[in-house]
């Protein structure tokens, strides 16, 4: 096992990450580390349907509550759901081993009962990052990150 494994609890927020990013600095004293909007996510991927409703919404945001990490954004892992409370918290699994990742994502992948949500794949922000649904209903991101060298 690396070093470098992480979970953090992933909270979609529904159009409201940066209320929720707010209310998390101001009750529980969060310090935020990263933060990504969809206007920043733009200029890494022009691909992004950018809009005045959305351009200020949080794509991406890593906050911590004393040794553990939150990250926010506002849409849920799969796309195609409807958002409600309980499709809205996923798992993200991260590490600096791409072996690891890769070796989690196909032993996961391989029970029958695993629904893939996003395959395992590159893209602008991780060499590898996929979504899968375990047996029992939680989504779990699975994540290459170099920074947790």
């Amino acid at each position: 096992m690396s070093t470098t494994l992480e979970v953090a609890i992933f909270l979609s927020m529904n159009g409201r990450a940066k209320e929720a990013l707010d209310f998390y600095k101001n009750h529980f004293n969060a310090e935020v580390s990263l933060l990504v909007t969809y206007e920043d996510m733009e200029k890494r991927d022009s691909s992004l349907q950018l809009t005045d409703e959305n351009k200020n919404y949080i794509t991406h945001s890593v906050l911590s509550i004393g040794k553990t990490k939150i990250m926010l954004a506002e849409n849920t892992m799969d796309a195609n759901e409807k958002y409600a409370v309980g499709n809205n918290t996923s798992l993200c699994i991260q590490s600096a081993d791409l072996e690891e990742i890769e070796r989690f994502y196909k032993s996961s992948t391989a029970d029958d009962r695993v629904r893939i949500i996003v395959p395992l794949s590159s893209n602008v922000f991780s060499k590898a990052y996929g979504v899968i649904e375990d047996p029992f209903g939680i989504q779990i991101q699975l994540m290459y990150d170099d920074r947790l060298k």
